[in-house]
């Protein structure tokens, strides 16, 4: 199969949609806290605000596939048009029904491949490349096109997976997503597309790459520099996904968002994977990028449009369940100056969470709860890890196969961050 073809037929793209690791809600707000510092706001309204400059703006969404992100720039008054275009016929064909269906008259479509095709100079205000361009071979063509598109001003914006080419990624994160897959039971572990049940993943070869999809990451690894030679990076945001790409593909769908259990396991996966990125312990294998023209001048800090109200999701909020609660084996009690580090404080309040019957979106955290837990810690004279298992044994329950599951996971998490992360 072309990849035109591939990437245009609605059952792959459904089913990927379906079985990728960002098919989570808590993923979801994993990423939008790491692009946006906020799980609350997704990056792409977020950085509308800054870098959607002036009004009337014309917008080009490259990789537009069936349309949802040209369809929510369309609702922004401050956009007057929106071109998107994608490589693949029928994708664009479904986007083009999906904006007519909704009576959007702004966008405007077009079957543009980026190796190949130009396009249109001196254009457009933003241009927008959202997972399209580890896709692209030709990207020295099409880094041309798009610097001669983008008016004086105007900004590129990139997310995009920028890890490995071909997905060869290290043994080491191989090995980390093998340690973290042995703790979920079977039930977790089982695969959407085979039925069967994943005792370890693997790396694919190059071969099983490319005849899988010969455009899959041809030259993700380029992707950074290139960007950084041909254009001003105003901003970066390193959104991980090295291991939670490869640990969730294919089983992300059964860890249920409602319940507290399984929604803490992938919380807790998240915030692993966060504090190893942030403390360079493992490359980042996706980034979200604002860019501009070398030659442009104007101050982007003049454009810093208001934001729009958070969603009422967010008003949804759980108490902090730090501060008070059993804990076994304290161990002595002398006292110290170490204190819980923001991830284990963060490993902590899933973990504590995750015994409600109900979890809602966001987790509080108060700042009187987290001296009271520090105060505590301190006091216990152990480990931050030995501390949160502490914590977590004297509130699980042992009967529970979710619970044990969690147990374990806490305890490989603090195995993997033992040499590799800060910490008391």
């Amino acid at each position: 199969m072309k990849v035109e073809e591939r990437w245009g037929s609605a059952s792959f793209t459904h089913t990927l949609a379906e079985i990728g690791w960002m098919a989570s809600l808590p993923v979801l707000m994993h990423l939008n806290e790491r692009a946006t510092g906020d799980p609350a706001r997704d990056w792409l309204s977020a950085w509308a605000r800054r870098y959607f400059i002036g009004t009337n703006l014309r917008v080009l969404v490259l990789g537009c596939g069936e349309g949802w992100l040209e369809r929510a720039i369309a609702s922004w008054p401050f956009v007057a048009r929106i071109d998107a275009v994608d490589i693949a016929a029928e994708a664009v064909g479904r986007a083009r029904e999906a904006a007519a269906a909704l009576g959007i008259t702004k966008i405007h479509y077009d079957v543009v491949d980026l190796n190949h095709d130009s396009l249109s100079a001196d254009s457009y205000d933003v241009i927008v490349a959202h997972s399209i361009l580890h896709h692209v071979e030709n990207l020295e063509r099409a880094f041309d096109q798009i610097e001669r598109a983008l008016r004086h001003e105007g900004v590129l914006l990139v997310n995009e997976y920028v890890g490995p080419k071909r997905f060869q990624f290290s043994d080491e994160v191989l090995s980390i997503v093998n340690e973290l897959l042995a703790c979920f039971p079977e039930s977790l572990r089982r695969s959407a597309l085979s039925g069967n049940t994943y005792q370890r993943k693997e790396r694919p070869s190059e071969a099983e790459m490319i005849a899988n999809d010969p455009s899959e990451a041809v030259r993700s690894d380029e992707l950074r520099i290139m960007l950084a030679e041909r254009f001003t990076i105003l901003d970066q945001r390193e959104l991980g996904g090295t291991l939670l790409q490869h640990l969730l593909y294919d089983i992300v769908q059964n860890f249920r968002s409602a319940d507290p259990r399984e929604r803490a396991m992938v919380e807790l996966l998240c915030a692993l994977e966060g504090a190893l990125v942030d403390c360079g312990a493992i490359p980042s294998d996706f980034a979200m990028v604002a860019a501009r023209r070398r030659a442009a001048t104007m101050p982007i800090h003049k454009y810093d449009r208001q934001l729009i109200p958070r969603p009422p999701e967010a008003r949804d909020v759980d108490a902090d369940p730090l501060g008070f609660g059993k804990c076994q084996s304290r161990g002595s009690r002398s006292e110290g100056k170490r204190a819980l580090t923001t991830f284990q404080l963060r490993m902590l309040r899933i973990a504590l969470s995750s015994v409600r019957t109900h979890r809602r979106n966001l987790i509080a955290e108060s700042r009187w709860r987290t001296t009271l837990e520090q105060m505590r810690f301190r006091r216990a004279g152990v480990s931050g890890f030995d501390w949160i298992a502490a914590r977590w044994s004297a509130v699980s329950d042992p009967g529970l196969e979710s619970d044990r599951a969690i147990g374990k996971l806490l305890s490989t998490m603090a195995r993997i961050g033992a040499d590799r992360l800060p910490g008391p």
